[in-house]
């Protein structure tokens, strides 16, 4: 029996650390790719034959993998291998703009069911309350979880994303541009409006995990960037997001406050936020307050947040003032946040996401403004800031991204 703290599938040789990287490979190839020879493994891993043979005949004996009924060599090289949980899938859920999202995936990510539901709009300078987005997530949710039940398809991971932090134990939200800045129990509310979720809760393969949107789409961004480390990423759909990646894992903080981007006090003076600070991020940025001075309130309030925002950028890349003007407001701030925690942090890419990265010029040329002209002035052209590579799903990809490599990562997770 395998104890807590103990590897999985234990190495007959080998050091520990290269026996997981191989175990990896093979699972990686397999959730990717299905059912797999021996020799298929081999040729795609680059280990030996005899490494394989080993490998695979332990995660047999763990029940990690399955060999197929056929054996057309008799001798159970050509027989086709599969995972044993390769069934499972993953369940992702988010607050969009207009809408909860829950998605139904495969190990591989490939996604196998979505459903959305409206989140109602909020009232003019009323504060934002979490029930009614709650009650929109809850809703997709059941949904997804309910299509898993009717398909069979036992679940592995539930993962809520949000847009505040993430902080405390339990995990509490806080400063949600949806949900309001004081702290909300979104998994015990879940747990509350969903009944479907506390009966798979048991039979999950990891817990259920509540994270921020921003990290998850960090995480998606960092898969697209080979060699990079260390990035920031930066959003302002929903509400002004950050999250940052140090050493290629995510960079929470001490009590999960790290790169609360949206509550900077950049302005001095500046107006009181609902966070109780003045001055704020969010107080002159926040894509709300840009649509506003855009003159597009009432188009969002007719046609739904995602498309005022795409009409903001469609307004400002064809030169309309107002809009421009709204925008360069907000973008002069943003670089100024960025001038605040880029040396704090040292990012090699600052990747900005959401309706901001169709417009990251501006971005760049705020935070440019005031940089240092030591050293030959290379200090002002660090770090790179680019467009994100994902779309408005980065978060979703990027949570199912963390829950494979967490699933991967204890092997016997799989085991049938």
């Amino acid at each position: 029996m395998t104890n807590v703290g103990e590897t999985s599938v234990p190495p007959t040789t080998g050091p520990q650390p290269t026996h997981l990287a191989h175990t990896t490979l093979v699972l990686e190839h397999l959730v990717d790719h299905g059912p797999s020879t021996r020799s298929e493994l081999a040729t795609a891993t680059g280990l030996g034959r005899g490494a394989i043979a080993g490998l695979t005949a332990r995660l047999i004996d763990a029940g990690v993998l399955r060999p197929a009924e056929a054996d057309p060599a008799g001798d159970g090289r050509a027989t086709p291998l599969s995972l044993s949980a390769a069934d499972r899938v993953l369940v992702t859920c988010m607050i969009g703009p207009d809408e909860a999202i829950a998605t139904l995936a495969g190990l591989s990510g490939e996604e196998l069911g979505r459903f959305t539901v409206p989140v109602p709009a909020q009232a003019d300078d009323a504060p934002a309350t979490p029930a009614a987005a709650l009650d929109s997530l809850g809703a997709a949710l059941a949904r997804a979880l309910a299509r898993a039940e009717r398909s069979e398809h036992p679940i592995a991971d539930v993962t809520v994303l949000v847009d505040g932090m993430v902080a405390g134990s339990p995990a509490v939200v806080i400063t949600d541009a949806r949900l309001g800045v004081e702290p909300v129990d979104v998994l015990g509310e879940l747990r509350a409006r969903v009944p479907a979720l506390a009966e798979a809760e048991p039979r999950l393969l990891l817990p259920l995990s509540l994270e921020p949107a921003a990290v998850a789409a960090a995480a998606a961004e960092r898969g697209e960037l080979p060699g990079i480390a260390d990035l920031l990423y930066l959003s302002g759909d929903t509400g002004v997001a950050a999250a940052a990646v140090s050493g290629g894992r995510p960079l929470p903080g001490a009590h999960g406050l790290a790169t609360t981007f949206a509550h900077l006090p950049v302005v001095e003076d500046g107006v009181r936020c609902d966070c109780g600070q003045r001055g704020c991020l969010a107080t002159v940025a926040a894509p709300e307050l840009v649509l506003e001075r855009a003159d597009l309130a009432d188009f969002a309030a007719a046609h739904g947040r995602a498309a005022a925002l795409e009409e903001l950028v469609a307004r400002v890349e064809a030169g309309e003032d107002r809009a421009r003007w709204s925008w360069l407001d907000a973008a002069r701030w943003v670089g100024r946040a960025l001038q605040l925690v880029v040396p704090t942090i040292d990012p090699a890419v600052v990747v900005v996401g959401g309706y901001w990265a169709r417009l990251v010029a501006d971005i760049d040329t705020a935070y440019r403004a005031n940089r240092p002209t030591l050293g030959g002035g290379a200090l002002a052209a660090i770090p790179t800031i680019a467009a994100a590579r994902g779309d408005a799903d980065a978060p979703l990809v990027g949570a199912r991204r963390q829950a494979r490599e967490r699933l991967l990562a204890d092997p016997l997770l799989l085991a049938g």
